[in-house]
């Protein structure tokens, strides 16, 4: 039987990284592919810098230029063309845009948590999917376009997830009050406190990595993906 608290639910929304994969397998992936091609196209740098160091560099990058701050496919992109400058490669700009799209599709690599597929399509045949990330996954290059109706990401907004405007972005676009959607999401600030703030119902995907300090409870809390079915009224659908 459906939730009582569920009833009033048309649109589910999502969070990306680290609620339907891995984020920091997939980053750390695209970070490696990245720097596979820096070794053979820019190997001065790969020769005096470690990937630590690189990394490094990065983030004192975007210190010194805090409006990049949640701008991460600019951030990257900006940062590779100063690198490439800093160490007298021609067409630095060229060649960080060569970097960048190496990187940009590694990223794109995703394995999905089990059975995600498998429990969007059957959210998807009663319910409008939403996606809302704070990173540059895109759902059609990692295949699920399919099952979302469309996906917001934090860098076409003044600020990321917990700030209110995406959620309520998602929420017009959605045509929908806050009442009748719920957002779904691994992270106890970024996805339970944004939504909460905007009215939305929460459901908080509890993996161990985050503690939970708010001063709510979510509406609903799972540990898997898979666990959201039983909870939307699904109790006898196997997945």
């Amino acid at each position: 039987m459906l939730n009582p608290a569920l009833a009033h639910i048309k649109v589910i929304s999502f969070d990306l990284d680290d609620t339907l994969w891995n984020g920091t397998q997939v980053l750390m992936h695209a970070e490696k592919t990245m720097t596979s091609w820096m070794a053979t196209h820019t190997p001065k740098i790969s020769q005096q810098l470690t990937n630590n160091q690189l990394r490094q560099r990065k983030i004192s990058f975007i210190k010194n230029n805090p409006h990049l701050r949640y701008q991460v496919s600019q951030a990257r992109a900006l940062f590779l063309a100063n690198l490439f400058s800093e160490f007298e490669y021609p067409q630095a700009k060229e060649l960080a845009d060569q970097c960048f799209d190496v990187f940009y599709a590694a990223r794109q690599q995703v394995t999905l948590f089990d059975d995600v597929k498998k429990v969007l399509s059957e959210l998807n045949k009663h319910f409008k999917l939403i996606a809302i990330t704070n990173g540059n996954a895109n759902i059609s290059a990692v295949g699920l376009d399919d099952y979302f109706d469309f996906c917001l990401n934090a860098e076409d907004f003044e600020l990321p997830k917990p700030d209110i405007e995406i959620f309520e972005a998602a929420l017009s676009q959605a045509g929908v009050s806050s009442e009748q959607c719920l957002h779904v999401g691994d992270h106890p600030v970024h996805d339970m406190q944004g939504a909460k703030e905007v009215g939305m119902l929460t459901c908080w995907l509890e993996d161990g990595r985050h503690a939970w300090q708010l001063p709510f409870s979510a509406d609903l809390t799972i540990r898997h993906i898979r666990e959201i079915l039983p909870l939307m009224g699904y109790a006898n659908k196997p997945v």
